[in-house]
């Protein structure tokens, strides 16, 4: 029976594996295609090479060492979306890097830009970082995320259409001479065959239906076109890929003997994109792991994830490969295909790494229109149709408005300024719904309540005469610059006419200066009039590891 049992655990993970890597690999490929594309044609085979690596190397370095066992870790969405802004506005000389630079150069700060990323996600899980990740709000992540839909969307328009290097979208669609029908017709049948394709079959991935009903139509129209059957000089292709050990190695010798070049002022410029880089690629990892936890009633280890995430993407930017992230799609896929435990993320790089062994050359014949209409469908589904639905209701309008700001940052700008915007937003969401729940949670008088103490009959006497001039403020929740009005206002009616104003304490999770201050003001007023201000079990230690006990006599 357990061995009965064991074989078809077995059986699960490598059936896990297997499909989590028919759903990895083409989008992978597109990724690396759309990040480097920039650079040239001569780079889109190196981005499709990058994309591969990528999956190998990330499967078998993040599965082997992360906190989310049925996590597939692969190249994503915000990683090519980052990459490929990057590199258009290195190309353009806009970073404080002095440029513009030769594609070679831009090549070797995108590799630095993904290692300082991936030590910024180390760092991340190592000093616990993953708890406050998972806490930025809602309304930030979505506009992120959706920002950077829309951006990939965009950008795979001029791939689609054929349009040549350097055209302006909308100069080429107003010129039907730029646009190339076969590549058009290629992307389109492949969009259709991906949304589609699912309603016949549930046993094949949507990508390898749409990558396969684009490749069945371009072969088609080869028949037709015998200019399409080869590979030399096609635009349509991604084109001659080789990889062997010889090529990886060499690799890695020319970059990191590039890697002298750098100065610190080099380093510094690139230091705001591997934070947008690493912020996006851990909030990218915690959502899909937060899913997972949903989907297989489990608990992952977020800090253990973000350092392995870190290793993973410092091991693929040695190698030549992109980084990414725990991507939704293939690990859902790969639960629902019986993986259960880590095996399956290490088999999804093994299988990955059989691909790009065996089958390397024949990726070239894939049409760069197919992989643009891959990114077009995985875009689309990025955006959050559901931020229109926050319209509906005057509470949550102010939450739809971010999720729009970091989205209009982000393309009309970048994903660095959306992020920058982004952790604005937060702060002022975290002020609004701190300074809209009360911080006193009730008020009470002497005569209302009294301690448990035992008292002699002469002390009570006093204590009922008293009981109106003694108030009590049960607080709760933190008290800083953002509620202290709101604190003052509630106290206010009771300074001028109280023997004793008395502040419950054990529900504070945390104060400021700006706080203390104005109870320091209080209790000026109160000692005018011979009047005594007493705090009431002060937390030794709090949310932010302060004692308050010590922090309010300094």
């Amino acid at each position: 029976m357990q061995s009965r049992a064991r074989s078809g655990s077995i059986s699960g993970e490598i059936w896990g594996g297997m499909s989590a890597t028919l759903v990895a690999l083409p989008s992978a490929i597109a990724y690396g295609v759309a990040a480097y594309a920039d650079l040239g044609r001569d780079y889109i085979a190196y981005g499709a090479m990058s994309g591969l690596l990528g999956t190998v190397v990330l499967g078998l370095v993040a599965s082997t060492l992360g906190g989310a066992p049925r996590l597939i870790t692969a190249p994503c969405a915000p990683a090519a979306a980052v990459l490929a802004a990057l590199t258009s506005r290195l190309l353009a000389g806009e970073i404080a890097v002095p440029g513009p630079f030769p594609p070679e150069r831009v090549l070797l700060l995108l590799t630095m830009v993904g290692l300082l990323a991936a030590v910024f996600q180390f760092f991340y899980g190592a000093l616990g970082g993953g708890r406050v990740i998972k806490y930025i709000p809602f309304p930030v992540v979505s506009g992120y995320l959706s920002g950077v839909g829309i951006i990939i969307f965009l950008s795979q328009i001029p791939k689609l259409m054929g349009f040549p290097k350097g055209i302006d979208p909308w100069k080429g669609f107003l010129d039907p001479t730029l646009w190339n029908k076969t590549g058009i017709l290629v992307g389109v049948v492949t969009i259709l065959g991906m949304t589609l394709g699912p309603r016949l079959t549930k046993a094949i991935p949507a990508p390898i239906l749409g990558l396969f009903a684009g490749l069945l139509t371009y072969f088609a129209l080869s028949l037709h076109n015998p200019s399409l059957r080869h590979m030399a000089g096609n635009v349509l292709l991604i084109g001659p890929i080789t990889f062997d050990v010889n090529t990886v190695t060499t690799g890695i010798s020319d970059r990191w003997s590039a890697m002298g070049q750098f100065r610190f002022a080099d380093i510094a410029a690139l230091l705001v994109p591997a934070l947008t880089l690493s912020v996006l690629l851990s909030i990218d990892t915690l959502k899909t792991c937060v899913i997972v936890d949903a989907v297989t009633r489990s608990r992952h280890q977020s800090n253990r994830e973000l350092v392995a995430q870190g290793i993973g993407n410092l091991a693929t930017n040695i190698l030549g490969g992109m980084p990414g992230a725990g991507t939704m799609g293939a690990t859902l896929v790969n639960i629902s295909s019986g993986g259960s435990t880590r095996i399956s993320g290490i088999l999804e790089g093994g299988f990955s790494l059989a691909v790009l062994l065996l089958f390397s050359t024949l990726i070239g014949w894939v049409p760069v229109s197919a992989l643009a209409g891959i990114l077009m469908v995985v875009a689309f589904r990025m955006f959050d149709w559901h931020s229109f639905y926050l319209l509906r209701q005057r509470s949550t309008l102010l939450d739809f408005f971010v999720i729009a700001a970091v989205i209009v940052v982000a393309v009309r700008f970048n994903l660095i300024a959306a992020s920058g915007t982004g952790v604005a937003l937060a702060v002022i969401l975290f002020l609004r719904e701190q300074v809209k729940s009360s911080v006193v949670r009730r008020r009470l008088t002497g005569l209302q309540i009294s301690s448990k103490r035992s008292r002699i009959p002469e002390e009570k006497e006093i204590l009922n005469s008293q009981g109106q001039s003694i108030v009590i403020y049960e607080l709760q929740g933190s008290l800083f610059f953002g509620t202290t009005d709101q604190l003052y206002t509630r106290l206010e009616p009771d300074i001028p006419h109280c023997n004793f104003l008395v502040l419950d304490m054990r529900n504070v999770r945390s104060a400021d200066l700006t706080a203390v201050h104005m109870l320091e003001h209080i209790q000026g007023m109160l000692l005018e009039r011979g009047a005594s201000l007493v705090f009431s079990d002060l937390p030794s230690s709090t949310l932010t590891g302060r004692d308050l006990g010590t922090y309010f006599t300094q």
